[in-house]
């Protein structure tokens, strides 16, 4: 009787973890799609030109990638204190060490967070175009509308003309 009181507190003490883990799992991904969501308004934004919605929705993802920053570092806790290893494991080493069920969930609710963080990339390559393609533009249009230098001094033949037009310009597009 004394072993099955101890395999039954063997279990117990592996089932906690993996609750937590799954509940962490489960508030990433909730902030994940949260982020998404974000992600696409940005794009319906960007496509407007609608600068005060841009910078609103940036100010609504503050506090979404902080959460996400501190359940990171909860989820880095209890797999270091679960494995017992200063150099916390990755989610794939710990699945050995949970069982039936919320194994089943953990590597659900892992898949999802997956497919949920490459289309947020996705999203946000996008994003960046769409602000690059802006900056391109708006580049542009300074440069027509601000008068061209007039040429008063001698330009050697081999001096690069490009050097020129980069000290000249007042927008960095790389910015």
């Amino acid at each position: 009787m004394n072993t099955r009181i101890e395999n039954q507190r063997t279990d117990d003490e592996q089932r906690v973890p993996a609750l937590r883990l799954m509940a962490i799992l489960d508030r990433h991904l909730a902030l994940h799609r949260h982020l998404l969501q974000l992600a696409y308004q940005k794009t319906d934004v960007l496509k407007r030109g609608d600068t005060d919605g841009l910078m609103q929705l940036i100010q609504k993802e503050q506090p979404a990638i902080a959460a996400i920053q501190q359940l990171e570092r909860e989820r880095a806790q209890l797999v270091a204190a679960w494995s017992g290893d200063e150099n916390p494991p990755s989610l794939a080493d710990c699945l050995p060490k949970i069982g039936g069920e919320e194994r089943q969930k953990v590597e659900r609710l892992a898949d999802e967070l997956l497919a949920v963080i490459r289309e947020l990339q996705a999203a946000n390559e996008l994003n960046g175009q769409l602000i690059r393609q802006s900056l391109q533009w708006v580049t542009l249009m300074l440069d027509q509308w601000l008068p061209q230098p007039p040429n008063v001094t001698y330009t050697a033949p081999n001096q690069n003309a490009a050097a020129h037009e980069r000290a000249r310009s007042l927008f960095d597009s790389k910015a």
